[in-house]
């Protein structure tokens, strides 16, 4: 009599824990209907990454159970620390509430020495539009045509700041390139200047499609490397920078630092949002993805998809979170942090 009340226990039980997609689906769909869900973008309005997240939001909308409303609130700050503090810690915990931001975000805290208040495991990841290839070039009119050279002799290089400093500045520490950085230029237009008037030799640590935008194609730069851990389809014959990796240790080091790059903008959840509502989002960005009429407009805007799911950025982030402290280390004296 015991076994059977128990089994009929378990037969009650079980549906409830194991309930259908259609049912999630319909749960989501209550939650939603009707209601206004908050989008906290990590970047100021009318860039680059304010386009992206206006049209992913439109086509968002369209797609989660119960067709919400998406309300984008910028909230730019310490490279999106700010925005991904305060999805974290402030937010509502029920799926009204979202973030995007900018993907190194995500490994910031384990590198540390910025002003991270989260843990990124934590975080429901939903999703992320685009990789950022980012590269590393010379002037035509330069000597430099391989990023073999670069070992061999000093290059003049621009700099305007964050990833176009860093990520030389680290080239030279851990491979022992030759970049010669020369700072205070104001943003990618200022290095392309620079480079056409023969100040500078080249510049590393800015996207492919940045450089396009600026008019800067094949007829007038070498791209030497991929400072990514992915090379890009329209790059094939460059190499990335994980080619040059001589140890595990300074793998490690370069998937702290450029690995964020496979996830450029990603959108995450607060902790503890209901799973039916973590998944139907996730969906949602999924089929978003999919959308021809998305699709088309991302080409019409001439951003870039190629989209990563929430649970490989989940494996990603839980990847980086098992990086030995000495190599955390190594990464955050590299970039210039103070770390105790």
């Amino acid at each position: 009599m015991r076994k059977l009340t128990s089994l009929l226990v378990w037969a009650a039980v079980v549906p409830a824990l194991v309930a259908p997609p259609s049912a999630l689906a319909d749960d989501a769909a209550a939650f939603y209907a009707g209601r206004n869900v908050n989008l906290i973008e990590g970047f100021n309005a009318g860039g680059g990454a304010d386009l992206y997240t206006r049209l992913i939001a439109g086509y968002l909308a369209r797609h989660i159970p119960g067709r919400p409303n998406i309300v984008i609130n910028n909230m730019p700050g310490a490279g999106s620390m700010t925005a991904a503090n305060h999805v974290f810690n402030v937010s509502p915990r029920d799926g009204s509430e979202i973030g995007l931001f900018a993907g190194n975000v995500a490994v910031d805290p384990v590198i540390g020495g910025v002003p991270s208040q989260y843990d990124s495991r934590k975080f429901n990841w939903i999703g992320a539009p685009a990789a950022e290839s980012d590269v590393c070039v010379a002037a035509k009119t330069s000597t430099f045509k391989t990023f073999d050279d670069v070992f061999k002799r000093n290059m003049v290089t621009g700099a305007a700041g964050t990833s176009t400093y860093d990520f030389p500045a680290v080239l030279n520490s851990l491979l022992g390139t030759r970049f010669q950085l020369v700072k205070g230029y104001k943003g990618s237009a200022g290095l392309r200047l620079a480079l056409e008037r023969g100040e500078i030799e080249g510049f590393c640590g800015i996207g492919l499609d940045s450089l396009h935008s600026l008019g800067l194609n094949e007829r007038k730069v070498t791209v030497l490397v991929q400072t990514s851990l992915k090379s890009d389809p329209r790059l094939a014959s460059v190499p990335i920078i994980t080619d040059y990796a001589k140890s595990t240790e300074q793998r490690q080091v370069m998937t702290l630092i450029f690995g964020w790059l496979a996830m450029d903008r990603p959108l995450a959840a607060p902790p503890d949002t209901p799973a039916d509502r973590v998944a139907a989002l996730r969906t949602a960005f999924d089929e978003t993805m999919r959308d021809a009429d998305f699709r088309a407009d991302i080409a019409k805007a001439a951003l870039s998809l190629s989209p990563m799911s929430g649970g490989d950025i989940q494996n990603f982030v839980d990847e980086v979170y098992r990086t030995p402290e000495a190599v955390a280390r190594k990464a955050a004296q590299m970039l210039g942090r103070n770390v105790p």
